[in-house]
């Protein structure tokens, strides 16, 4: 997996930022604002939400805010709520353990519109995120972070948060670099029209952009998305 993982890694300089899973999962601390790739449980990180799930089991305790792109899979959502890991979730779930808990008053729940977030999160409305967590197939020589199978708040997690983590998804195929057109655009009354007139138009960058320093920890997983059963 080493041999794959520095592979996918195209600033050499990263490399000794390259830890576990449980290392990474140490950084976090209780109280954190946490922000986490994924949307429709696609392209979230799942190696540290396990990894800080097995701490709370061990006897620790951890209360964090987490805010997403939308629903994301058991081993955050679910995972978390059971082990009384989240204190307030942003902006969507569809998880029935995490569902309940809000319903009986035990997990705060800010029910904001999904495309507010990102305006929200800049204007402080949301407070300071500590961490942005997310699943690429790659980083770039530029340091920029290169999704898997979704975007979501991804892009702007990473912009506003502190630090990042960055969990590099072998299974994975880095034939994924290119799908994605990452274009932030203005907040509202500075907003021009997205320039957007052909629908083969690439407007924005093919990664994330993230300063090399900005990122604490790159994390190795293999976990593949969890499609959910539409039945």
């Amino acid at each position: 997996m080493e041999r794959e993982l520095k592979s996918r890694i195209r600033r050499p300089d990263l490399y000794s930022k390259i830890i576990s899973p449980q290392e990474a999962a140490a950084l976090i601390k209780d109280g954190m604002h946490i922000g986490t790739s994924g949307f429709t449980p696609c392209g979230y990180p799942k190696a540290i939400p396990l990894a800080v799930a097995d701490r709370v089991r061990k006897g620790e305790k951890l209360k964090l805010t987490l805010g997403t792109g939308a629903s994301v899979g058991r081993e955050l959502d679910e995972t978390w709520a059971t082990c009384g890991i989240i204190r307030r979730r942003y902006p969507y779930q569809t998880g029935k353990n995490i569902n309940s808990l809000i319903n009986e008053g035990k997990i705060d729940f800010t029910d904001i519109h999904l495309s507010q977030v990102a305006r929200a999160l800049r204007a402080g409305i949301l407070g300071r995120m500590d961490f942005a967590i997310v699943e690429g197939v790659a980083i770039t020589e530029e340091g920029g972070i290169v999704p898997s199978t979704s975007v979501g708040n991804a892009h702007v997690f990473v912009a506003e948060a502190r630090r990042v983590m960055v969990e590099v998804n072998i299974s994975q195929p880095p034939e994924m670099e290119g799908i994605h057109d990452i274009y932030p655009p203005s907040d509202a009354l500075l907003r021009d029209p997205i320039p957007i007139k052909r629908g083969d138009e690439r407007i924005g960058l093919p990664y994330i952009p993230c300063s090399p320093e900005k990122i604490m920890a790159i994390v190795p997983s293999s976990i593949p998305d969890e499609a959910r059963d539409l039945g």
